[in-house]
């Protein structure tokens, strides 16, 4: 099924009006590929019959499909391990001492929020989850439960989301980023797929979220993991993204992007700083 050069702008500005995504004009494949059986499941003989049911005010379930066929991006489990294994070294030991400091000082937050923004279908969020159930098993102290270190995993895509709390994974899956010690504590075998045990689960809140609305209302956090997915909007969303990022941390709080990505070119007081082998973007002291 042919893409006209019309239907693919229409696309474009369709995607990006409902949830940022930019589509650069070599992605045209990426949109046939993507969309073509969806088209087809819905009785349409063109992209061009497609869009035009798409442009309807009725038709909200089926922008939501757009949606979903075209954000669902690759992920892994651990992805580039250097973020993963500095937030087990460093990261959680810092956290830990922040919430000591605020339970000594009646602290009315004596928690560590943390948030994995665009977790598609999860592997992010439990990665971040068994960093922290490891950690919490082997704090000497003793005095650090699970519920302190609370996670929300988000996502535009409800079919991603669904996927996530089912946490049904095949080991094709696993084998990227899982150790055979980690897939033994964690995982259950069911059938031909693996499952993430239930205490995982637990501990993590999933909710769809479009990132392009005010996400002022959800935080605060200590730490947001956003990895991979400001690669895919332009600058002026960037830039109102990296504002909201910045809003929802405290002093000293941590953002972390993906390897490929940074904040090149945007108005911001994020300090970059190595932390071990990876690089964060830390709010700096309140004055």
């Amino acid at each position: 099924m042919d893409v006209l050069p019309q239907d693919f702008r229409d696309v474009q500005s369709l995607v990006r009006s409902l949830c940022g995504l930019v589509l650069t004009d070599d992605k045209t494949y990426l949109v046939r590929t993507r969309l073509e059986s969806v088209v087809h499941a819905h009785g349409f003989a063109t992209f061009s019959e497609y869009l035009g049911r798409l442009q309807q005010f009725s038709a909200t379930e089926m922008r939501d499909e757009l949606v979903e066929a075209l954000t669902t991006g690759e992920t892994s489990f651990n992805r580039d391990s250097h973020p993963f294994d500095e937030f087990r070294r460093r990261i959680l030991p810092a956290l830990a001492d922040v919430i000591r400091r605020r339970r000594t000082s009646n602290h009315p937050n004596s928690v560590a929020r943390i948030w994995s923004a665009g977790c598609s279908t999860g592997q992010e969020p439990y990665s971040i989850a068994m960093a922290v159930q490891d950690f919490v098993a082997n704090d000497s102290t003793q005095d650090l439960r699970l519920e302190h270190f609370p996670i929300l995993a988000t996502d535009v895509s409800a079919r991603s989301l669904n996927a996530a709390k089912l946490g049904h994974y095949y080991e094709r899956d696993l084998d990227r980023g899982i150790t055979s010690d980690l897939k033994r504590r964690f995982f259950q075998e069911q059938g031909d797929v693996r499952t993430v045990n239930d205490s995982l689960r637990r501990q993590i809140d999933f909710r769809q979220l479009n990132l392009i609305d005010p996400v002022n209302n959800i935080g605060p956090f200590e730490v947001i993991f956003c990895r991979n997915v400001l690669i895919y909007f332009d600058q002026p969303t960037r830039q109102r993204l990296c504002n909201q990022f910045h809003s929802l941390l405290p002093a000293r709080g941590l953002l972390i992007l993906g390897a490929a990505e940074s904040l090149y070119g945007l108005q911001t007081t994020f300090e970059s700083e190595q932390i071990g082998n990876t690089f964060v973007y830390r709010k700096g002291a309140a004055n």
